[in-house]
């Protein structure tokens, strides 16, 4: 690839990619080097044989490994998400979920979300990013933050508990 194509090819998935990993991370530094990190490693990899669909998403599930990694790593989260015995109800906040969802101005409603995302701990963040802004199943999140599948249910029904206390209080 020549130098114009790799910084075409860069600018192309760029914001993209630093949304993702700033969501997980929490961290404006931490996220362009997870951005600059992924981009490198698709750069580096053989995949010349995928499409444009198949080349975003190959780079959207690099970033989001790269930057639970990144915790991992330089926050010391080490991502070891705590097993409870217990397995928390859906139903517990599920009204309360519905109605902050079914809000009349859904850019501002998003936008609350991530901001009080950004106060959350870590793992409660990175569990919630990948389920709600990724679009990961519970499977899938588990298989990325190598945990059991109840443990990442869990700690989505927390931080989902969680995240609507500290929207309620933004509010008020």
């Amino acid at each position: 690839m020549a130098h114009q194509e790799i910084i075409g090819f860069y600018n192309r998935y760029r914001q993209k990619l630093y949304n993702i990993a700033l969501r997980i991370t929490g961290d404006s530094l931490d996220a362009e080097d997870v951005v600059q990190e992924t981009v490198i490693k698709y750069l580096r990899s053989n995949t010349d044989r995928l499409d444009e669909q198949q080349v975003e998403a190959w780079l959207c599930k690099a970033c989001a490994r790269a930057s639970v990694d990144m915790l991992r790593v330089r926050k010391a989260l080490k991502v070891k998400l705590e097993k409870y015995a217990e397995e928390d109800s859906e139903e517990d906040c599920a009204q309360e979920w519905d109605i902050l969802l079914e809000s009349n101005e859904p850019n501002k409603m998003i936008s609350g979300i991530r901001k009080a995302m950004m106060g959350m701990p870590d793992g409660y963040r990175v569990v919630l990013s990948l389920l709600l802004f990724e679009g990961y199943d519970y499977t899938e999140a588990a298989q990325i933050l190598n945990v059991e599948e109840s443990t990442v249910r869990s700690q989505y029904m927390r931080g989902k508990r969680k995240l609507l206390k500290l929207m309620s209080y933004m509010k008020g």
